[in-house]
């Protein structure tokens, strides 16, 4: 999966969302034109025939017909808007109205907290914050899904069916097939679509809100007459509306299905990329088509139909359906299938899949490991970074990054687990992250943060420091990533104070180390996504020769912390990496040792997160070869490109050194 090319065809996808719902509003309007010109021109007829309004009749009444067109378009815009408006929140709004219950880390529920190992496993491995975990506690189907404007919002649901009819790798591929939508574009595209479509099935809804408040009419004669003939009235009003929210519907699903079929395809293959087997995301396709339902019985699973890892809703039409057929699904990732054999396999080992099921549930699941030396080696060595390698692997993890993430989860200290989980230990953990090295600046930084905890919490912080400390650079991303649900779930103005507070930390001393600096600007941005989630991904859109002083700044700093041997070979990292930026520019200014820089670098990396795609993915390449050109990178220079990658909103998993190199 290409991560830069599918955000741009994203983008491209809301474009051609907004055209789609253009076209849909025009043929709403005319509708609604038709039965309301036919009930006025009707009005005082007297013949007992339907008289249709002809062109000479709407001429001698346009102002009438551009008033019903106008106050139309308007009412369908605004309820678009407001709906996306109820969506700010983020993901976890969604999951809530189709009564989604949310899974916290202590659940001592042995399938939740298989659930959501997997989520954080999955997370780290892609190196975004852990989304909020939800079970749709009353849908018996096997399904799920990713909402959410940014990897800050996100949110992931699953069916209380998937969670007690799928096996370990089967549930795995179901939730890879989901980080897929949530790396790559896909869950903004989502939000969207359902606030626009509300707009589009607003009149539908109203129409039958009436219909269904109207229980049994009746014509009578007398003195209930003219009840009966007010009832009437409302039934016929509320059936020309069903009718034509009847048009809005079908272009709904038109829509729907023309957007997110494609991407379905594309998002399983990156399941199976994340996973490197196919057994798990086939498995769980194979349950739903010979077995088990797919289907939402929810009320507002039209909705979200679009969103959801198989259909949701039946649809009588190929045409309407939301996802491809789940036989074609299914010999995309396994050529070979037989749908006979197959069912004859599950009738014959359903004892076993039981056992196994059994085994899963009581926590005994076997876990791929690496082997302490190879541990060691990763932690020590210098890693060797390819910049078309790297740039290919953003927003794109694979299976050594998976059972890498599920290693690193488990060598982490309980007392920082369960720090990253709690409510007040996550924010004293991710002050501990930006904790000094050295013992005398750290020693300042308490001071400061003396002010505003007890002797208690400032011990705390401390031994969480020195936990981190030991475990070294590779975990203090992650740490912030398990950290960050329990961390958002704190009041505004505590937030505030805490970003406060941070500046603070990373200033006090007088000397920035560049790692704290942008580890906390990843926890600023992470945060700032989940304050305005349904904020603009980014303003206008900038070109990178428009960028020189911003591009200038990110490089100097980059250059100067991985060559500390001199300002030569800094000089030279810097003019190499600019050159594989802008071969066909000799204008970028010339190197700097950065001096008191933080207020430039905060300027720089949000213009440049406004960058394009594409343009970001020419950044990240030269980035790395500004770091690896003198023939070594770190692990600590690598997290450093992990932690402006983040910035950049361009998720880079975890550095995983490769296994066939072990010794």
């Amino acid at each position: 999966m290409d991560f830069f090319a599918h955000q741009d065809r994203a983008r491209r996808q809301t474009r051609f969302l907004v055209l789609l719902f253009i076209l849909a509003l025009i043929a709403i309007v005319l509708a609604v034109d038709v039965v309301v010109l036919s009930l006025v021109a009707n009005v005082g007829n007297e013949t007992g025939q339907l008289t249709l309004p002809g062109p000479g009749w709407i001429a001698e009444h346009a102002g009438l017909v551009t008033l019903v067109s106008l106050a139309t378009a308007a009412f369908i815009a605004m309820a678009s808007l407001f709906r996306i408006a109820t969506l700010g929140s983020g993901g976890g709004k969604v999951a809530r109205s189709l009564g989604g219950t949310l899974v916290t880390p202590d659940t001592r529920d042995p399938l939740r907290r298989r659930l959501y190992n997997v989520v954080e496993e999955m997370a780290i491995a892609s190196g975004v914050p852990v989304p909020e975990v939800y079970v749709l506690e009353q849908e018996a189907g096997l399904n799920a899904f990713a909402a959410g404007y940014t990897p800050g919002d996100a949110a992931i649901a699953v069916t209380r069916g998937s969670l007690e009819s799928l096996n370990r790798n089967e549930l795995q591929g179901v939730i890879a097939h989901e980080f897929s939508h949530v790396l790559n574009g896909d869950m903004r595209l989502n939000m969207r679509l359902i606030g626009v479509l509300f707009g589009i099935l607003v009149i539908s809804l109203i129409g039958r809100t009436i219909l269904r408040s109207v229980r049994r009419p009746r014509f009578t004669s007398g003195r209930s007459g003219n009840k009966g003939g007010g009832i009437a009235l409302i039934v016929a009003v509320g059936a020309a509306l069903a009718v034509i929210g009847y048009v809005g519907l079908f272009f709904a699903r038109l829509i729907k299905a023309g957007v997110s079929r494609q991407r379905e395809y594309l998002a399983d293959a990156s399941a199976v990329q994340f996973t490197r087997q196919t057994d798990g995301i086939a498995g769980a396709l194979k349950k739903i088509g010979y077995g088990a339902s797919s289907l939402i019985q929810d009320s507002d699973g039209e909705e979200v139909s679009h969103m959801l890892f198989a259909n949701g809703l039946s649809a009588f039409l190929k045409l309407y359906a939301t996802h491809p057929p789940i036989e074609a699904r299914i010999r995309a990732l396994d050529p070979g299938f037989d749908p006979v054999a197959y069912l004859r396999d599950m009738a014959r080992q359903t004892a076993a899949r039981d056992a196994a099921a059994e085994q899963e549930r009581s926590g005994a699941a076997s876990e791929t490991r690496t082997t302490q030396t190879q541990w060691n080696r990763l932690m020590e060595s210098l890693i060797i970074l390819t910049p078309g390698a790297v740039s290919g692997s953003v927003g794109n993890p694979q299976e050594q990054h998976i059972e890498h993430a599920a290693e690193l989860r488990r060598r982490i200290p309980e007392l920082l687990y369960h720090a990253a989980h709690s409510h007040s230990g996550a924010l004293l953990l991710s002050l501990a992250l930006l904790l000094d090295e050295n013992e005398a600046i750290r020693a300042r930084q308490l001071a400061r943060l003396s002010a505003s905890f007890g002797a208690e919490h400032l011990s705390l912080i401390e031994k969480l420091h020195a936990r981190v400390s030991d475990l070294g650079p590779p975990f203090r991303l992650p740490l912030m990533e398990l950290a960050f649900p329990a961390l958002r779930q704190r009041p505004r103005d505590q937030i505030q104070a805490f970003v406060a507070l941070i500046d603070e930390l990373i200033q006090s001393d007088g000397r920035v180390d560049t790692f704290e600096y942008l580890l906390s600007r990843a926890l600023l941005s992470h945060l700032r996504d989940a304050e305005h989630p349904g904020r603009p991904a980014s303003q206008r859109r900038i070109k990178l020769v428009n960028s020189l002083d911003q591009l200038h700044t990110l490089f100097c700093v980059v250059a100067h912390l991985g060559h500390a041997d001199g300002d030569q070979a800094a000089r030279d990292a810097y003019q190499v990496g600019m050159l594989a930026l802008l071969p066909n520019s000799i204008d970028w200014p010339d190197y700097q040792a950065p001096q008191k820089w933080v207020r430039q670098m905060d300027a720089a990396l949000d213009t440049l997160d406004r960058l394009p795609p594409v343009a970001k993915e020419e950044l990240v390449t030269a980035l790395t070869t500004t770091i690896s050109h003198d023939g070594t990178v770190t692990v600590g220079e690598a997290e450093l490109l992990r932690a402006v990658c983040t910035i950049l909103h361009c998720p880079l998993p975890p550095f995983v050194l490769d296994s066939d190199a072990a010794p």
